[in-house]
């Protein structure tokens, strides 16, 4: 893809965006559409929130289950060795 592609693209890009933006947020029908899709982002920013909580406690479940295991192997090797 040559440079004038990519400004092209990126000219198509912020204009969509752009136009995008100016309905959402100067047209009533915009409005609308906004005020139904926030709920949802509200419920999904949720979800994301409590999905990055239980990931966090895997994590910290796995890192003590390493750390116990690594225990019981390092007090093994002492009793079994001569």
């Amino acid at each position: 893809m040559d440079e004038r592609s990519r400004v092209f693209i990126a000219a198509l890009v912020g204009a969509v965006a752009g136009g995008l933006w100016g309905w959402l947020y100067m047209t009533d029908g915009g409005r609308r559409v906004r005020d139904q899709i926030e709920p949802k982002l509200d419920d999904f920013m949720r979800e994301l929130t409590r999905m990055r909580g239980t990931v966090e406690k895997a994590r910290s479940v796995a890192s003590e289950s390493w750390r116990s295991l690594n225990d019981v192997a390092g007090s093994a090797e002492g009793r079994w060795s001569a």
